[in-house]
């Protein structure tokens, strides 16, 4: 195969040099929040919070401790934007200090919030005064991740596992196939033959395999077959994703299989459904777990106890034995703990996390025999590393026609830090010929009704895709108690807003776009889909900008409180609804598109409702760019174009 990077003659330390700078450009973006911004505007804004105390504190996996905090003001959490899993930084005289304490924000309990902090000798005692600050933090770990993988995959021995992926990474070796035994049988009896295929070739690859699943194809549905056939030959598997919420939707495949798991991973971070296979939950079933609580409840005891008599005057050198007392029983419960996780780890047979949590040391030097990896167009390259060092062969699965991987430094991007190693074995596989040994291309689709696959499938995947027989005429009407819409028929609406002068603006200090009177007109487009019949819970509304989806959670507060979803498209990467809403915000008279000059974003957006989708754009802003151009030719030729000057979307 021809090379693959677009990173130059040294690629591999071009990648490190790109990751760098993002790395800083990162940093540069949280400390200008805490610099530029005082400490009365973050806590304004719900950026930071003041005025803390310590009020409990227990033991937690992983050299960590769950730490909970209160508040000095009433209602102080009520506007906080830090959720859960979110790096934060507790710090004293400056958020820049060296001795700040970094922690992840796990849950609010009333006026507190629970945060895991690092377990150091001097946390507790740090902890112990009170009117320390939160501040947001960068998350520097995922970096360090990237950086190790990165050197890692440089520095393996050309003929070891690691380094015959690097070759082919590199385009530097053809892909192989081992040929071993075709499965027995599928445990999923339900697989169409591309998905077994794909399953054969995961089987069969000698180092890698792709599997190039479109919306609604069942990627993940071929991975679970995959991880179930792996451990079934007495395989250990690493079962990861870009995200976490794919990682537990995965996990949640791989259980209902029948497959038992660990998950790593922040329990802050994992859907209720996968808590009780965390490893902190593993750990906790253990009979000997009641040891590390009871000496960290006592060295709790002995710091409570120790603070009440420093109010009466013990002195100093006896307030430091006993804080030293407590710091040698929460060493022990750490070593007790420790012992634990790798009694847990070494008998699981699959390991499911993301993709930079792959890296974390409670895996020390553990291998894997398969490594599967959803989500691989989401990943940049670093982190798409970060698993597959572990891996004695690996499985990539994702769609490179979808949303890319996040870049914050725009030069890094432009230089090639956007594209993936996804996307760049796929496109080359296609261009020569060598698919067979490297990719599974999954085709039929089991979400989407024809019309609304149609467009996406000439559009985006050279009109391969299938709409599955149980899916390809479902209508809303097909749902129990649904009225018709005699004016919006079809499974397809674009509601055209071209010359109604509903103008995009943006806020001051806000750089993300909104269309008030388009929103206006959206919200009752909702209202009377709601009206046929529909339950919120099963409609969700898309816009591509921050701001234009606050607004519309204003407009629509009831229907939300009743269960609708309003989000970004890249919130809804991954997810699908019986009816989609998407609002496309921009109108200007100098065809500006922003985001959505990026058509794999749109591609998200229109391929998340299995029923009915309506679009609201304004196509004299849109038309000019040839993809959407495309989109609005075909609205019209399905008879699914209707202007907005038609009526006022009144409800039924």
């Amino acid at each position: 195969m021809a090379t693959l990077d677009p990173f130059g003659p040294d690629p591999l330390a071009e990648l490190a040099r790109l990751w760098s700078r993002e790395r800083r450009a990162t940093q540069a973006r949280f400390a200008a929040e805490r610099r530029e911004l005082p400490l009365s505007e973050r806590v304004a804004q719900g950026l930071a919070l003041r005025d803390l105390r310590l009020d409990e504190t227990s033991a937690a996996a992983g050299g960590r401790l769950l730490v909970w905090l209160s508040c000095g003001r009433a209602g102080a959490l009520d506007h906080l934007r830090i959720g859960p899993g979110d790096p934060v930084r507790l710090w004293w005289e400056d958020p820049e200090e060296a001795e700040a304490i970094r922690g992840v924000f796990t849950r609010r309990r009333g006026d507190r919030l629970g945060l895991m902090v690092e377990d150091r000798d001097d946390t507790l005692e740090r902890l112990e005064g009170s009117g320390f600050r939160l501040d947001r933090d960068e998350p520097m770990a995922t970096f360090d991740r990237g950086d190790k993988a990165i050197a890692q995959l440089a520095g393996a021995p050309r003929a070891g596992d690691l380094g015959r992926l690097r070759e082919l990474l590199l385009g530097q070796r053809r892909p192989e196939r081992r040929r071993e035994a075709p499965p027995e049988r599928f445990h999923d009896r339900g697989l169409n033959p591309a998905q077994q295929a794909a399953v054969v070739l995961g089987l069969d690859a000698a180092e890698l395999a792709l599997i190039h699943g479109p919306p609604g194809t069942g990627k993940t549905r071929t991975l679970v077959e995959l991880a179930w056939q792996a451990q079934a030959r007495g395989e250990r598997v690493l079962a990861c994703a870009a995200s976490n919420a794919a990682v537990d939707h995965l996990a949640e495949g791989l259980l209902a299989a029948g497959i038992e798991l660990v998950r790593l991973g922040h329990p802050a971070r994992v859907s209720p459904a996968i808590e009780p296979y965390t490893l902190d939950a593993l750990v906790e079933a253990e009979p000997d777990y009641a040891l590390a609580k009871g000496w960290m409840a006592e060295a709790d005891r002995i710091r409570r106890r120790n603070s009440s008599r420093s109010e009466r005057g013990l002195d100093r050198e006896s307030k430091r034995a006993a804080y030293a007392e407590a710091n040698g029983l929460s060493r022990d419960a750490r070593r007790q703990l420790q012992q634990l996780q790798s009694l847990v780890l070494d008998r699981a047979r699959v390991v499911c996390a993301t993709a930079a949590g792959s890296d974390s040391g409670l895996l020390g030097d553990r291998g894997f025999d398969l490594v599967l990896l959803d989500e691989a167009s989401q990943a940049v390259d670093p982190i798409l590393l970060v698993p597959l060092v572990r891996a004695r062969r690996a499985v990539l699965a994702g769609d490179h026609r979808q949303l890319p991987p996040t870049v914050i430094d725009p030069q890094a991007g432009r230089d090639g830090l956007a594209s993936t190693w996804f996307e760049r074995l796929a496109e080359a596989a296609e261009a020569e010929d060598v698919g067979e040994a490297l990719v599974a291309r999954l085709a039929v689709q089991h979400r989407m009704h024809q019309a609304l696959m149609a467009f996406p499938s000439d559009s985006m995947y050279a009109g391969r895709l299938i709409a599955a027989d149980s899916v390809a005429r479902q209508r809303l009407e097909d749902l129990p108690g649904l009225r018709p819409d005699p004016l919006r028929p079809g499974p397809l609406v674009f509601v055209d807003t071209a010359g109604k002068g509903w103008d995009e603006a943006r806020g001051s200090g806000d750089p993300s776009t909104h269309n008030p009177e388009q929103a206006a007109r959206v919200a009752a487009e909702l209202r009377r889909l709601l009206s046929r019949g529909l339950a919120p819970e099963a409609v969700g509304l898309i816009t591509p900008y921050r701001a234009q989806a606050r607004l519309l959670r204003e407009l629509l507060a009831p229907e939300r409180a009743a269960g609708l979803e309003i989000d970004t498209v890249d919130a809804f990467q991954g997810r699908e609804k019986e009816a989609i809403l998407v609002d496309l915000v921009r109108a200007n008279p100098d065809c500006q598109l922003g985001f959505l000059a990026d058509t794999r974003r749109m591609n998200v957006a229109l391929t998340r409702a299995r029923r009915f989708l309506l679009v609201v754009g304004d196509s004299a802003t849109i038309g000019a760019h040839p993809y959407y151009a495309a989109f609005l030719a075909a609205a019209e030729s399905a008879g699914a174009w209707i202007s907005a000057w038609s009526d006022e979307a009144p409800p039924l």
